[in-house]
């Protein structure tokens, strides 16, 4: 069993890691869905490393700052409302024997993340309209953008698996020499 000054300067680094993370999406606005992602990321080294525990203190540690000290709000609402705690979810959601249950969990966890999103930005900031760039779609135009945020959550979960796999089965063990 780790000690806990481990974990406490684990959880340190990891959260100033994320925050700078969060910090880049000011630096580059057009990374405002990927930074997110890649913070979050951080929270499986803390599961991994110390316990669920830990990361989930990481995690909220991290919104909390996000909110003050990050200049590109869309991002920070990301990471707080899905990408910092889906990470943490889904190491639980991965152990349920039947699959189709954990992955209705995880779309419908997901789906109602971005509904909140949504309204969350869209009453604080009137002037941003996410389907103007789908105004050819009408009236169909928000579907489809729902749509495409599926489709994206697909991409994000998978990539999720297979990073948390490389980190395991290769990078704690060649590059941490831990088993």
């Amino acid at each position: 069993m780790k000690d806990k000054a481990f974990k406490v300067s684990l959880c340190g680094v990891t959260s100033a890691l994320a925050l700078f993370i969060m910090f880049l999406s000011g630096v580059f606005p057009m990374l405002d869905y990927a930074l997110p992602m890649y913070a979050g990321f951080t929270m499986v080294v803390v599961i991994v490393e110390a316990d669920r525990k830990w990361a989930i203190m990481t995690y909220i540690s991290v919104s909390i700052l996000c909110l003050f000290l990050t200049p590109n709000y869309q991002a920070s609402l990301l990471f707080i409302l899905f990408m910092g705690y889906y990470p943490i979810l889904r190491y639980s959601l991965e152990n349920i024997p039947i699959r189709p249950i954990s992955l209705l969990i995880k779309f419908l966890v997901y789906n109602a993340a971005i509904i909140v999103y949504y309204n969350i930005f869209t009453k604080l900031f009137t002037g941003v309209d996410f389907t103007e760039d789908l105004g050819w779609l009408g009236e169909y135009s928000i579907y489809a953008m729902w749509g495409f945020a599926n489709v994206l959550f697909v991409v994000y979960d998978y990539l999720l698996g297979e990073l948390t796999g490389i980190y395991m089965n290769w990078f704690r063990k060649k590059i941490l020499g831990r088993k």
